[in-house]
Formats: C-alpha cells, sequence, structure tokens
C-alpha cells in the first residue's frame, strides 16, 4: 500500500517538472489604413451652411462618421481625399 502511494505522488510531481511548452505567437491584426477624410456638413436651416473637417481615418469609418454626424437640421457625409479643407 505504501508504494502505491509513493508512486501517485511521485507521477504528481512528474508535470511540474518538464519544461512548459511554448505556445506559438500571435501575429497582429492589422488595422485598415489610416488616411485623410474630409467630413463635410451642411445646414438645411435657413442658410446653407457647409462646415469642413479632417480627420484620419480609414474609410469604413470616414463613412460611418458622415452618417452619425448627420442629424435634425444638418446633413453631412465623409469621404476619404488626398487634401483636406478645413472651415467653413
Amino acid at each position: 500500500m505504501l508504494k502505491k502511494v509513493v508512486l501517485a505522488v511521485g507521477l504528481i510531481a512528474i508535470p511540474s517538472i518538464a519544461p512548459a511548452q511554448q505556445q506559438p505567437q500571435q501575429q497582429p491584426q492589422q488595422q485598415p489604413e489610416q488616411q485623410l477624410c474630409q467630413l463635410e456638413c451642411t445646414s438645411t436651416e435657413k442658410s446653407e451652411r457647409v462646415t469642413r473637417s479632417c480627420h484620419a481615418l480609414n474609410a469604413t469609418d470616414c463613412t460611418n462618421l458622415g452618417r452619425a454626424e448627420t442629424g435634425v437640421g444638418r446633413t453631412c457625409r465623409g469621404y476619404i481625399t488626398p487634401n483636406c479643407v478645413q472651415g467653413r
């Protein structure tokens, strides 16, 4: 009976002595390239006033920004451009 206990204890200790297996390193996920996003918003109340702003975003986020900024009294659109224009 004593031998079985020693063997059982010995088997438990063996895995803790064995070297840990190395897990393969994960490659970082590449983010879509950021570009210049021109956001243009036109006021639909009173006068047709246009405001412009520039953001560093990828094409999808640029389009979504235009949708998100559109609301009551103004319409916005976002598009990728090589040259942004700031201001009104």
